[in-house]
């Protein structure tokens, strides 16, 4: 009975030598072969804490940059249909002063009177401008036109929202994807520049030159109002290009800290496994000669 208890013991013993000494075999193999210390919260729980917050940073950086680069994308159209804008005030303030003038004759009105019912067509169009299925001058209110044509030709009330939408690209930084249309169109003048446009070509087919220097100052704070708003729009772009380089520079730094976090060192790791391997190797071979003892003691 002595023997058998002695036998068994050896024999626990040695199985429990083999289990520890293969979990660290498999555990040195598979930092060789994935590059990698890391693999469960119990393999450092302090270190994986960290890495689980470094991955949410970086999440939280890619979406970041995801926003900043559709942010780009919108802006850019924008950008290109206010420079629009801008060039067609400035070509109906030089139509409105030619047709300025006692010396005008009514076909040279007509004529310039014409320009400018194409100028505000072109005008509205713009205002309209839709980037993906959405309207960028109707604020909160995208989906809905921001200007329409009503009874007679005439353009309705701006019908977007006043409340404009932004994104953030980064920690409490934000720029605006919907802008309220109205704020360039109307401002803080009674009227939008499209009536100030009528009142305009109605001035200058009646000959009222009070009505047309009016109607050319309208023009002149429509102007300033257009470009006004894309120097705010420029600024935006021009913040959205600096925020995707400190977002690259920090996405580096974090993956550097990730890696240190997690990365294995390979000589390190390719001699612990040579240890591990020896070791596993020796307690295969003690419990083997063990075995072979005990069983010859059992037999005498």
């Amino acid at each position: 009975m002595s023997l058998r208890i002695t036998f068994n013991s050896q024999y626990r013993d040695g199985a429990a030598g083999i289990q520890t000494a293969s979990e660290r075999l498999i555990e040195a193999q598979r930092q060789v072969s994935t590059g990698k210390r890391l693999n469960k919260i119990s393999d450092d729980p302090s270190a994986s804490s960290t890495a689980v917050s470094e991955r949410n940073a970086l999440g939280a950086i890619e979406q970041y940059t995801r926003t900043s680069d559709g942010a780009v994308s919108r802006l850019t159209v924008v950008d290109t249909v206010l420079s629009d804008v801008v060039q067609l005030l400035s070509r109906a303030q030089t139509a409105a002063m030619n047709g300025r003038g006692t010396t005008k004759t009514a076909e040279q009105r007509d004529a310039v009177a014409e320009e400018l019912r194409g100028i505000r067509a072109a005008l509205l169009d713009d205002f309209n401008t839709t980037f993906q299925g959405t309207y960028v001058f109707s604020g909160a209110s995208s989906t809905t036109q921001p200007y329409t044509i009503g009874g007679g030709g005439a353009v309705n009330p701006y019908a977007g929202s006043t409340t404009e939408l932004d994104v953030e690209i980064g920690d409490s930084r934000t720029v605006t994807l919907a802008f309220n249309g109205d704020t360039i169109a109307r401002g803080t003048d009674t009227d939008p520049v499209f009536d100030a446009m009528d009142d305009l070509i109605t001035a200058l087919t009646a000959a009222d030159e009070t009505g047309i220097a009016t109607g050319i100052s309208a023009l002149e704070r429509a102007f300033n109002r257009a470009t006004t708003a894309q120097s705010r729009l420029g600024s935006d772009l021009n913040e959205i290009d600096s925020q995707k380089l400190r977002l690259q520079q920090m996405k580096l730094s974090s993956n550097e800290r990730l890696s240190k976090l997690e990365a294995a060192n390979m000589a390190e790791a390719i001699t612990n496994m040579a240890h591990a391997d020896a070791a596993y190797q020796a307690a295969l071979g003690a419990v083997s000669s063990a075995t072979r003892v005990s069983l010859l003691d059992y037999l005498k």
